[in-house]
């Protein structure tokens, strides 16, 4: 083997300036730079927190609006449009009364009644005090004369004297001075308070003949 001569080795000038040479296995890797720390997520939590605060104050000031909105007789309209419980019909019987006697004739008359009560335990009431209601209805219909029942002012007026003897005698109404009485049809009506609501809303004829 020949004599190997150090001078004969050339070595390129671009070896240690050029960094894509490789410089060999053996040289120092540089070590590479750390990953920076990942941005904390406060950004992201601070616009959720947002967005549910705008959608809470979105919902409140809707809710808001709509009752601002809301017609001020809604409520009492679905109060009335609610089922209300029907009325029940207490037949008291057919009664038969001579009249006042006008023109020097006799009349009587003849007349079926029935009270509307908008409370069904009122119906047991009227019914224990059957008698006492059957008294003040005969002593009311004699007492009528036969041109006032003829006319529809007159059959209304009787109406209401027979509803107020039968709320005197179940103590659902407030007597005014005088209003226990019997009085005629052509008697002036007495001016009474505003009464509660009994339970009693009218009498009612279901015949009603005058011979």
């Amino acid at each position: 083997m020949g004599n190997f001569n150090v001078n004969q080795v050339i070595i390129p000038d671009n070896f240690i300036d050029n960094p894509t040479v490789d410089k060999g296995k053996n040289m120092a890797t540089a070590a590479k730079p750390s990953a920076p720390p990942s941005a904390p997520p406060a950004k992201k939590s601070r616009k959720l927190l947002i967005f549910i605060i705008a959608s809470a104050l979105l919902l409140g000031g809707g809710a808001a609006a709509y009752f601002m909105m809301k017609p001020a007789g809604a409520d009492s309209k679905e109060e009335k449009e609610k089922p209300s419980i029907p009325p029940t019909y207490v037949p008291l019987g057919t009664f038969t009364a001579n009249l006042i006697h006008e023109d020097n004739i006799d009349r009587y008359l003849q007349i079926a009644i029935s009270i509307k009560i908008s409370k069904p335990e009122l119906e047991e009431a009227i019914k224990a005090r059957n008698p006492e209601i059957l008294d003040h209805v005969n002593m009311l219909l004699s007492s009528q004369r036969p041109s006032v029942l003829a006319t529809i002012a007159g059959k209304q007026k009787l109406a209401r004297d027979i509803k107020t003897q039968v709320e005197l005698i179940l103590g659902l109404r407030n007597a005014a001075p005088g209003s226990g009485q019997i009085k005629s049809a052509s008697a002036p009506a007495a001016i009474e308070p505003q009464q509660p609501d009994s339970g009693i809303e009218e009498a009612l004829f279901t015949s009603f003949i005058i011979q």
